[in-house]
């Protein structure tokens, strides 16, 4: 069991998280992530398997150990609140 699966949030963690936050708002999918978040545990959850599963073909795109770790973030419920907060925060910058 890693960390992020034992809810224990490293800095490491929480830097990708930001990332993650910020190449969605910057990709213009902040409000469809925010649905699919707030939708419950079950949908990210099945994204992370799907992930897991589609790594051989997005290897060609993006490093493989960028699609382990997303999927590792997508199956901890703590990362997931995190995420939607700074999902959340990245709206209200915006809106300024």
């Amino acid at each position: 069991m890693t960390q992020a699966t034992q809810n224990h949030i490293t800095s490491e963690h929480e830097g990708a998280i930001e990332k993650v936050a910020n190449d969605i708002c910057r990709r213009g999918f902040r409000v469809p992530a925010l649905a699919v978040l707030e939708s419950g545990p079950l949908i990210p959850f099945l994204g992370s398997q799907l992930l897991l599963i589609a790594q051989p073909a997005l290897s060609l795109f993006i490093p493989s150990h960028n699609v382990r770790q997303a999927a590792e973030l997508l199956e901890t419920p703590a990362t997931l609140t995190i995420l939607t907060d700074y999902l959340r925060a990245g709206d209200d910058t915006r809106d300024n």
